[in-house]
């Protein structure tokens, strides 16, 4: 079984993520290839594909929209699942579950409804103080904001093998 693991990075996070699980996959199926979704003409050489983006504005970037557009007829004939690299894990604690679960909602509704997605799943990312102006950074930070790198690699891990054995069960 050949998957690919397709992203688009706004500063490197979404990216290193991607790269991760392609590393760990490749212990589970016969290949794996790690791509920028720039990259990618086709997926008829893949027989299951993993896209994430990362969250800017409450959207994916651009160009994973565009993969996912262009190649939707394409996405469709296989399991497909999505991730998406936000920052609800750098807000103050009381709105982090809500603006996660306003994050997943939001991106779901951008993603073509002709593509089902096997999962989707948010993570969160590494988010520096000099990304915010220097007077937003000071608000952010009284109230309870946190700058640094807020992935959570177990459950990257998690996702990941769970994809795994998804795609070792038998199809029917």
């Amino acid at each position: 079984m050949t998957v690919l693991v397709a992203y688009a990075s706004g500063l490197g996070s979404t990216a290193e993520i991607a790269q991760h699980m392609a590393s760990r996959l490749a212990a589970a199926v016969d290949a794996v290839e790690c791509r920028s979704v720039e990259e990618v003409e086709s997926v008829s050489g893949y027989e299951a594909v993993i896209v994430g983006s990362a969250i800017h504005n409450q959207a994916w970037l651009s160009p994973a929209a565009a993969f996912f557009s262009r190649l939707a007829p394409e996405l469709a004939t296989r399991p497909v699942w999505a991730f998406s690299v936000g920052m609800a894990d750098a807000l103050p604690k009381p709105f982090r579950k809500h603006a996660a679960a306003l994050q997943l909602k939001r991106v779901g509704e951008l993603l073509p409804p002709e593509v089902p997605l096997r999962g989707h799943v948010i993570f969160s990312g590494v988010y520096q103080s000099d990304q915010m102006p220097a007077p937003l950074r000071i608000v952010f930070r009284l109230a309870g904001g946190r700058f640094g790198d807020l992935r959570n690699w177990a459950d990257v891990n998690a996702w990941t093998d769970h994809i795994a054995a998804d795609l070792a069960k038998p199809t029917a």
